[in-house]
């Protein structure tokens, strides 16, 4: 998949784009800079193609913060049950340490976090404990620049993310032209 990423690059086809549906908000895409990050960016796709994001919740929000995704073990939770129940830093108790089960080194990348960009969420910053979860950045958050690589932003629906809540069901996300 890096590999694919990468040609498609190089013979300057446009980066990737996912459009995410999210129910009773609308949807929202968002282009991958293949270019800044490569190897976050091919496991992305790979992940999205194989339908790994449908179905799961959006389960961390944090006001003029970030708007998290990509935890597996959301899969078949009921929105207002998620969105109901108790959670440390916005997010649903019991959620937000599930992923693909396949890890992929840190790119620093070279964006800063400024609002409507797009993060890989890391157990710790700096490691290369990125996988499937990732975020939106709701505000400017500098303060993880260099440690939490921008791997693409919002070029449409950011009024959807604005609206989005906590236990919001992912109902499909598709590489999109």
């Amino acid at each position: 998949m890096l590999a694919w990423v990468a040609a498609a690059f190089a013979i300057g086809t446009a980066n990737p784009k996912v459009e995410f549906k999210i129910q009773d908000r609308g949807s929202f895409t968002m282009e991958l800079f293949a270019d800044q990050a490569p190897k976050t960016v091919a496991h992305f796709v790979e992940i999205t193609e194989k339908g790994f994001f449908d179905g799961i919740l959006l389960h961390r929000r944090v006001e003029n913060f970030v708007l998290q995704s990509g935890d597996s073990k959301s899969r078949g939770w009921f929105p207002e049950d998620a969105a109901a129940r108790p959670g440390l830093m916005s997010a649903t108790e019991n959620l937000g340490d599930g992923g693909s089960g396949r890890t992929i080194q840190f790119e620093k990348g070279a964006g800063h976090h400024a609002r409507g960009t797009v993060g890989m969420a890391l157990e710790s910053p700096g490691d290369n404990s990125g996988d499937s979860q990732w975020f939106i950045n709701l505000n400017e958050n500098t303060r993880l620049d260099g440690k939490y690589c921008v791997f693409g932003k919002i070029v449409k629906g950011m009024d959807v993310v604005d609206k989005a809540k906590r236990g919001d069901l992912v109902l499909s996300a598709r590489i999109v032209k």
